[in-house]
């Protein structure tokens, strides 16, 4: 049996995890930031260790969407596709994936480091 090659969802699939990245992170950043709130220091303490555990797998969530699009875009038959899917440039969008998740895993390191093992 085949299966029809539809790249378009696997665009919108890559967009899809991506946005998820950024949303994850994003809540990681408040999470921690709003942990400075709380009176009790073990309630601040487990927030802080919630929006470090929400750090990784934001990080874990931009790597497995990168790697799942790249190997895609490796096994893709370019004959089955229209001419006007610019290729080169889908490529573009695993490197600022990873790059993000670069950005993050330094902010998010940073982080453990300054404030919860010191």
């Amino acid at each position: 049996m085949t299966y029809p090659n539809n790249p378009q969802s696997v665009y919108n699939g890559m967009m899809s995890g991506q946005r998820n990245m950024f949303l994850s992170s994003s809540l990681a950043i408040a999470m921690i930031g709003f942990s400075n709130k709380f009176d009790n220091k073990y309630i601040t303490w487990f927030t802080k260790i919630i929006g470090s555990f929400i750090f990784i797998l934001s990080i874990v969530i931009g790597l497995s969407t990168a790697n799942d699009y790249t190997f895609y875009l490796n096994k893709l038959n370019t004959d089955d596709i229209p001419s006007y899917i610019p290729l080169d440039n889908w490529y573009r969008w695993s490197y600022i994936l990873y790059i993000y998740c670069l950005f993050i895993g330094i902010i998010g390191g940073i982080y453990i480091i300054r404030k919860i093992v010191f």
